[in-house]
Order: C-alpha cells, then structure tokens, then sequence
C-alpha cells in the first residue's frame, strides 16, 4: 500500500534541497564581470561602479575583465560559453544583445539562448560632438556643411549606438559620411581630438569632461527630452530633425543554465546598488537613468528590443557584415 504522508513528505523534502549547481554559499570567491568595450567606456565606467558596490554586499571582490572587439561579440562569445555558475558574467548592452544579431551574417553567440538576463544596469543618451575648432556651432551649420561635403566628413564608431543614431541622422537629413570603426568609444574620442575624425554620436559620460573643457562643442542630444547634466543643449528634434529619438542601454547577464536562486540574489543586489542615494548621483552624473529590472523582465526586454534594433538599422540603412 502507497504511503501517500511518506510521498508528500519526501516531495517537500525534495523541493527544499540546492539545485544542481547552487551553492547556499555563493558566492565563495570572486566574481568577473567581463566587459566588452575598453576601459573608460560608459558600459566599463557602470560595471566598476556596481561591481565595487556589490562587493561589499556580497563580501567578494568582484573584478572587471575587458575584452573589447568585434562590436562586443568576443566578450560575449567567451562568456556564453563560460561555466553557468554565478562567477562568471557579462555587461551586456544594446550591441551585443540586441543589434550584433543584425549586423553579422554569423555570429558566435545567440544573445537570448546563451544568456539570462539579471538586471538591466541603466538607459543611456548619446550626443552629437565635434571639436570646438570646427566650423559649425549649431546642428543647421553642421547639415549645410556635411551636405555640401558629402561623404567628405568622417565620424567614429564605438559601439552600435553610435554606428545607428549617425546612419538615422544621415537618412532623416540628406546627407553622408565614412564610419569609421574602433574598439570602444574612448579610442574614438582620443582621434575626433586629434583631428583625425570630424564628429561622432556617442556617450554623454565619455564626452562630457571635453565638453566642459571646451575641447569638444555637443550640437544636440538623441534623447526626446533634454538632459539635466546637458540643459543647454537641445535635442536633436528640437534643432530640426523631426522625429528623431534614440537611447541606448546596458545591463548584466549570465550565461544560460545559471541556477536561478543565483540569478535572483545579483538581480536583487546589483538593483539596490542602482537604486541607492549615490547610484543615482552617479548615473546622474554619467548623463544616464538608472532603470533596473527583474531577470524575467530583462529578458523579455532583450527580445522586444532585439525587434526594435532589427527595424532601427533597416531604417537607417545599415548592412549585414
């Protein structure tokens, strides 16, 4: 005869046991967050940030690894293949999880079958630059020279932000340009410094101690609304491109198969980090908004976003590679 109390008993038991992989001691040692873009880029600037707040919640270093190259698919690559046991994990953003899939004709990763999502880290605005020497003061000048120029300016491209919002900017307005392709945005600053670029799109964080300087001059940001750490810059619909808006954005993921109880414990600790009193001072400071998620939210973002990127570089004519 079936002892139905033992059964249920036994099934209970069952439930309240570690999953295969899960450590009620995680983490036990430190933690890597591989970051695809170089050191002094918006994505490494976040991941130093809460990785150094999160250590200290969780009573283990947490240690930032750069592996910039390929629009972020090496770093990528290296981590959907890493071992799925919280101590390995990526800084993924809008490139590598959801641009890369249409821009590359093979990719060595599968952004949403590789990877669960823990946290989305913040949304990110970008802003036209161009040196102060440059001849154009406001974003009209700048159309009527790149217009009477076409395809003599060149621009910089960092990450698929930067590559999408010029492409956008050039199909809404008339006019072309030669990308050319670096690393990570702060290669490409290091050249539209030198002379060696004309303008780019990119990253308020990693423009704006030039823009104070006066070294660079911003003619407009990609957001709908102006930014509080930029209120003197309008946006580029306001300067006359109607219907312009763009924001990119990062996040933390771990490879697939992570125990979940793993993936919910960085969710929670990695979203108060973002939250607290000095994340949002910092991504405040950064020309960002703090915007955690839930992992199931995460991920479901990941997907509506991959559609949108899909769209966005059809839209701005963009090619397969």
């Amino acid at each position: 005869m079936i002892n139905r109390r033992l059964i249920l008993s036994s099934l209970a038991a069952a439930a309240t046991l570690p999953r295969p992989g899960w450590s009620a001691d995680y983490p036990a040692r430190s933690i890597r967050i591989v970051v695809p873009f170089p050191a002094g880029s918006t994505t490494d600037a976040m991941a130093r940030f809460l990785g150094d707040k999160v250590s200290r919640e969780l009573g283990q270093t947490v240690v930032v690894d750069n592996r910039p190259g390929a629009q972020g698919g090496i770093a990528a690559s290296e981590v959907a293949r890493a071992k799925p046991d919280g101590y390995t994990l990526f800084a993924g953003t809008n490139s590598t999880q959801a641009a890369n899939v249409h821009l590359f004709d093979k990719l060595s990763y599968d952004p949403q079958a590789d990877f669960t999502g823990i946290t989305r880290f913040a949304i990110n605005p970008l802003v036209l630059v161009v040196r102060a020497d440059f001849p154009a003061t406001n974003l009209e000048q700048f159309l009527q020279l790149a217009r009477s120029r076409s395809g003599g300016l060149n621009f910089g491209v960092g990450n698929t932000g930067s590559l999408v919002t010029v492409s956008k900017l050039m199909v809404m307005t008339n006019f072309s340009a030669v990308a050319i392709n670096y690393p990570g945005s702060p290669q490409a600053i290091t050249d539209l410094l030198g002379g060696r670029l004309d303008f780019m799109i990119t990253d308020v964080s990693v423009t704006r101690a030039h823009l104070e300087s006066g070294k660079l001059r911003a003619l407009g940001v990609t957001t709908g609304q102006r930014l509080a750490v930029l209120p003197s810059i309008p946006t580029l619909a306001e300067a006359g491109v109607k219907g312009y808006e763009f924001s990119a954005w990062g996040g933390l993921f771990a490879p697939a198969k992570t125990p979940r109880p793993i993936v919910e414990q960085l969710s929670k600790t990695f979203a108060a980090a973002i939250t607290s009193g000095d994340g949002r001072a910092f991504f405040e400071k950064q020309g960002q908004v703090g915007a955690p998620m839930s992992p199931d939210a995460f991920d479901r973002y990941v997907v509506q976003e991959t559609e949108i990127w899909g769209r966005l570089l059809a839209q701005a004519n963009v090619k397969k590679q």
